[in-house]
């Protein structure tokens, strides 16, 4: 098991109080660990208690730095034997150049990293000590980690980091001393291609990637050498710098210093391990100026400092410069990756013959992008001095050249086949013929200094060459070109290198194209190196963020989450299962949170195209503004015309586009982020596997519940008007539409449900199972017909027949935010109710005004049977025994309010299903007649009894409903059952005109109704009276009586009101009259000679006249005093 050091390197049981005190003794002795000193120490004896507990908790951190210091022996004795076995490393065994620097810098920086591991010496000690405790002796690696410590840490006590790094860096160049002839011959050959690509734009200038613009170049086979340059070039410039750094003498070689002072200049700092950066310039300053060493070929010191100015400050001095040629770089790389992705989709034959450019391309943008992610917050050396820019370094756009190198990569992982079957022909017919002719040079001219195993090694490289396929083993094909290659390098081998030169350079081609073949997706995915981009966590959830809320970065939403399913495949933890599971979660938490962001910032989009949506439509819509722009065109001129249409909201046309092009452009961004959503079918991190589309689905659907849910939200009436929630709910099935353009879903159905789940007492499908109670969408569709019940029982709201509508009546002007009748009862506003609720909906409204109607109801039978004494009492032929108890009669007002929210319940469900009934119309002509046919056929035919579901297609008509009808009449029949009280109801309404409210209450000849909404009443006794009487002429002969006692009431009344008596005389006489003349126009089958001959028609005709004389008078002085 392996540790990884610098994640959680201290145990919590060393983190406690009690060890504090032992822990800084230990570190204040170390290298000394004395048992016997530290016993003294106060809390030692819960570090005793504990031994066993620190040793376990310990043992992989403490054996992993043994396991360094074993690999540091082994790594350094293979770079001397490197140093002093070959003899010149240069192009022709590339390979085996890269594998010296190579593990050179990663010795270096092996060092490097442990110099940043905290808390060293106290956890070393305090395993030390441990151990001594539970083994009862010495740990046998003490002297061996101490010495380690002790010469290539140095003091970790108060000294800085730089300090630390300098004992370090020394402790190197002591060891790599002889390694410097080998760095120096090789920067040499390296100089040259360090310089030629220091500048960005010599990509572009050479045209390394550019294959289109010769067409006879295109199906060429991209050269070996050229790219395998390019492939290692970064690689290169960081290894070279770490290998000129613990061996300075090499400096002493002007190609050297130059190499050097192009790489100080790529960069600011040098990765060290996953997102952790050595910061070199301090320790090559300091190298600079107190370096020297004895000159290669003069007996004379040389002094490093000579050269600071012209190599270390005259390239850190351009870091500006430097920021912006990457800049510059990754464009290119952008480009490039662009212009294959759509080349090898079309073509995707040419992936193996551009595969060696493939490589290279993708492991320059692989660098560049580590570049950026290194740099985001590097500053460069002396920064006040040099005028540099801050955050020169970040690019948002860096997530397009991820995506653009991801989008590479997988398409040529799709077509590794082809890539492969191309090498293993090329290798047959042009290595192997190549292979066996520079063989045969070599044997005769060289042959007695070859041994026999080297001899048959290389006769079995050429055998493999000619037989190969994709299951040739790939590790003995590797070690056999690794063995020659180093034999014919060697200065042992008597081979002189020059003439080892053809088969060496043939050998690396060829080796290069056996990797092609049996690791095709291997090398693809090591050079794009797409999973190790999880380290740097921060600057990732910068561009995560950047990539939700820049829309021009939209389309790149969905890469990251694709990086995040390459962690599993680019990372090799097998040896650290501690850092595994870690990994593991937060890969997969960070992958949950990129989608979540994703489909949060769809969501807003989603929102925001709704709201210009809506917006364009509050002005008028497309067509009506360009109207206005077409009449401005017609006033103003052409010289006043963009003047004139930047004034207008929401325009569109050929002159000029403000709303309806924003309203474009939202919808495009949103496509965007749909589009990136649908190119992503399937991400699989570690063992989660994302699927985008269901959860978008999910998200999207939840998203509109509320939506739909929120559609009467008004922050200030609490509901809105219907008309406002139907062209939201527009708004939303064109943003919906929209949507399933991009993204297959079925919002039809996804609105149809939520308008079922909240605005209906059922659910989607159980309509044949009967309906369901759903407490959520019964709340939401009650708190609808809560607002219309309290709204149409206010003191101020009458009914208007002449409108079919309720209307609100002030007595002054209107007030901001109050809710008005009028603006929520009329035909436009109920018929957009009830194309958003539907059928279901308004059959849960009407439940609801039924249950307040049955309340309603009792409070009536209880007012008149409380008072069946003094109705059972009345004579109202007699007038003093009838103004005597009629005052007996007690709740008048309250019988009254009772029977005018009985009447008003009545009336609203009457408009709401006429409303339903033109909505239905409107979308199946025909269906009222169709249904009514039905219905009547039903009615007189008596054998045939509706069933359930035959109501649930009247209900969904809107025409008739059966249930609800039935329904009302059951609650009257229940409540009035007793005879005695069914006998005194018409004498309770006749008693009504007596009641305080009809007090200064008038009729209102504009609403054709009354101010205190008495007109209802007139609905309560036409609606109770039948459905309480057994038969039609029971009913007439009631509705008979009501007539007559009410009309000897108002004569009654008349005679007390002219000879003024004050208890009748705020009662409005006329408007009663006309009360009774509308109660006759509704009563079809009653002639009008019952109410004549109780109460005379010229003197309710004198009345009437009168009211509408002081309307005219009134309107007369109005428009006079206007």
């Amino acid at each position: 098991r392996v540790h990884w050091m610098t994640h959680t390197a201290t145990p919590a049981t060393l983190e406690t109080k009690e060890l504090q005190q032992v822990l800084r003794f230990v570190k204040r002795t170390f290298p000394k660990i004395s048992s016997e000193e530290t016993a003294t120490q106060r809390g030692f004896d819960v570090f005793k208690a504990k031994s066993e507990q620190i040793c376990s908790e310990l043992e992989d951190w403490y054996y992993t730095i043994k396991d360094v210091i074993s690999l540091n022996e082994k790594t350094l004795a293979v770079l001397l034997g490197f140093a002093r076995n070959l003899s010149c490393l240069e192009e022709c065994n590339y390979h085996l150049m890269v594998l010296f620097f190579e593990l050179l810098g990663l010795y270096v920086k092996l060092q490097i990293a442990m110099q940043g591991v905290p808390n060293k010496v106290q956890n070393i000690a305090a395993f030390v000590l441990a151990y001594q405790q539970v083994q009862g002796k010495t740990d046998e690696n003490v002297e061996t980690v101490t010495r380690y410590m002790t010469e290539m840490m140095g003091p970790q006590g108060k000294t800085s980091i730089e300090d630390r790094l300098w004992v370090t860096v020394t402790s190197l160049r002591l060891k790599c001393e002889p390694l410097s002839q080998g760095v120096r011959a090789s920067t040499k050959f390296l100089w040259t291609s360090i310089q030629r690509w220091a500048p960005a734009s010599s990509f572009e200038k050479q045209r390394m990637f550019s294959i289109l613009v010769d067409a006879s170049k295109i199906v060429q086979p991209a050269r070996t050498a050229k790219y395998l340059e390019l492939e290692y070039l970064n690689g290169f410039r960081e290894w070279v710098q770490y290998a000129l750094l613990v061996c300075p003498s090499a400096l002493q070689e002007p190609e050297a210093r130059y190499c050097l002072n192009k790489i100080i200049y790529n960069s600011f700092t040098i990765p060290v391990v996953r997102e952790v950066t050595f910061d070199f310039a301090k320790i090559w300053d300091k190298t600079f100026r107190e370096y020297k060493c004895g000159h290669i070929s003069q007996g004379t010191k040389f002094y490093l400092k000579q050269h600071r100015d012209a190599i270390f400050k005259e390239a850190y001095v351009r870091a500006n410069e430097c920021a912006m040629n990457h800049r510059s770089l990754r464009r290119y790389l952008q480009g490039q990756l662009n212009q294959y992705v759509c080349l090898f989709t079309e073509i995707p034959g040419l992936a193996g013959p551009k595969f060696q450019l493939i490589l290279s391309l993708i492991k320059l943008a692989s660098d560049e992008i580590h570049w950026y992610f290194h740099h985001t917050d590097a500053v460069p050396f002396k920064e006040h001095k040099i005028n540099w820019i801050p955050n020169l370094a970040q690019d948002p756009t860096i997530i397009k050249l991820m995506g653009s190198c991801v989008d590479l990569v997988h398409l040529v992982t799709k077509f590794a086949s082809v890539v492969k079957d191309y090498f293993v022909e090329y290798i047959r017919d042009v290595d192997a013929p190549k292979c066996e002719k520079e063989l045969k040079k070599l044997f005769n001219t060289h042959g007695k200094k070859i041994s026999k195993i080297q001899h048959e090694t290389m006769t079995n490289l050429l055998r493999e060459a000619r037989s190969i396929t994709p299951q040739t083993n790939f590790t003995t094909v590797k070690l056999d070109f690794f063995r020659t290659m180093s034999f014919l390098s060697s200065a042992g081998s008597g081979i002189p290198f020059q003439d080892a030169k053809p088969i060496l350079a043939v050998f690396t081609e060829m080796y290069t194209h056996f990797t092609n073949v049996l690791r095709t997706e291997q090398r693809l995915i090591k050079n794009a190196n797409i999973g190790s981009m999880i380290w740097y966590t921060n600057d990732i959830k910068q561009v995560a963020q950047w990539t939700v809320t820049r829309p021009k970065l939209y389309g790149q939403c969905m890469t990251l989450l694709q990086i995040l399913g390459h962690v599993k495949f680019d990372l090799n933890l097998k040896f650290c299962p501690d850092e595994q599971s870690f990994v593991m979660k937060t890969t997969t938490a960070y992958a949950e949170r990129v989608m979540t962001q994703v489909c949060k910032s769809i969501l807003v989009n989603f929102d925001r195209s709704i709201n210009r949506a809506m917006h364009l439509a509050e002005v008028g819509g497309l067509k009506s503004q360009i109207q206005k722009i077409e009449q401005i065109v017609s006033k103003k001129g052409k010289k006043n015309l963009d003047h004139g249409v930047a004034q207008i909201p929401g325009t569109e046309s050929k002159h000029g586009s403000s709303e309806y092009a924003m309203v474009q452009a939202e919808a495009q961004r949103l496509g965007q982020l749909l589009s990136a959503v649908r190119s992503v079918k399937q991400v699989q991190v570690f063992k989660l596997v994302i699927n985008p589309y269901d959860w978008l689905f999910e998200t999207l659907d939840y998203h509109v519940s509320g939506k739909i849910e929120g559609l009467f939200a008004d922050d200030v009436r609490g509901v809105c008007r219907p008309t406002v929630a139907l062209a939201k709910l527009k708004a939303l099935q064109r943003a919906l539409t929209f949507v399933e353009q991009h993204i297959p879903l079925n919002s039809s159905d996804m609105i149809r449900g939520n308008i079922l789940k909240h605005y209906t007492k059922i659910s989607a499908g159980t309509i044949r199972d009967g309906m369901k109670m759903d407490s959520k969408s019964q709340a939401s569709i009650q708190k609808i017909a809560r607002f219309y019940w309290d709204l149409i029982n206010k003191s101020n709201v009458t009914f208007s027949p002449l409108n079919m509508q309720f209307v609100t009546v002030l007595a002054g002007r209107k007030s901001r935010g109050e809710m008005h009748a009028d603006n929520y009862t009329t035909q436009p506003e109920l018929k957009a109710l009830c194309q958003i609720v539907g059928p279901y909906g308004v059959k849960a409204i009407q439940s609801v005004f039924l249950t307040n109607l049955g309340n309603s109801v009792h409070e009536m039978k209880r007012i008149v049977a409380a008072n069946s004494v003094y109705l059972g009492q009345l004579d109202f032929v007699d007038i003093k025994s009838w103004a005597t108890n009629v005052a007996k009669v007690t709740e008048k007002d309250e019988f009254l309010t009772a029977a005018i929210q009985v009447g008003r319940c009545l009336q609203f469900i009457s408009i709401l299903k006429r409303a339903q009934r033109a909505v239905q119309d409107g979308s199946i002509p025909f269906v009222s007649q169709v249904v009514d046919l039905v219905t009547q056929r039903l009615e007189n035919d008596t054998k045939i009894e509706p069933g359930k579901q035959l109501c649930s297609v009247l209900t969904d008509s809107g025409v008739h409903d059966p249930v609800y009808d039935m329904g009302m009449k059951e609650v009257f029949q229940r409540v009035f059952s007793s005879g005695v009280v069914l006998s005194h109801i018409p004498k309770m309404f006749a008693c009504l005109f007596a009641a305080p409210l009809w007090k200064n209450s008038k009729f209102q000849p504009e609403i054709e109704g009354f101010s205190n909404g008495a007109d209802s009443v007139i609905t309560s006794i036409q609606m109770i009276l039948p459905a309480i009487c057994k038969s039609r002429e029971e009913t007439m002969t009631m509705l008979q009586d009501f007539v007559v006692l009410s009309a000897y009431a108002l004569l009654h009344m008349n005679s007390r009101v002219e000879a003024k008596d004050r208890e009748y005389r705020d009662f409005h006489i006329p408007s009663m009259m006309i009360f009774m003349s509308k109660f006759m126009e509704s009563c079809k089958n009653m002639s009008l000679h019952v109410l004549e001959e109780c109460l005379p028609f010229t003197l309710m005709r004198t009345k009437i006249i009168e009211i509408y004389e002081r309307l005219k008078l009134e309107t007369d002085e109005k428009s006079t005093g206007a």
